[in-house]
């Protein structure tokens, strides 16, 4: 696995996670899964998959940024 060159979906999901959660450590890990799971979910028809990970990093960025920025 390489976080730069994932050879799968999964795997850059994994790293999607990794990475929200250092960047955003006082969002739950729980919350962290549930919203790349509800972003992932609205992409369930796709057939081009080779950017889906990158479009559920941009959403999940989104709504954590509206949030952060709520709370601020």
């Amino acid at each position: 696995m390489s976080c730069t060159d994932p050879e799968t979906e999964f795997e850059a999901l994994v790293y999607l996670a990794d990475r929200l959660r250092l960047r955003f450590p006082e969002v739950e890990e729980d919350a962290v899964f549930a919203l790349i799971a509800e972003e992932l979910e609205s992409f369930d028809g796709a057939r081009l998959r080779d950017y889906v990970p990158v479009l559920v990093e941009h959403n999940v960025l989104r709504r954590l940024r509206a949030v952060h920025h709520q709370g601020a």
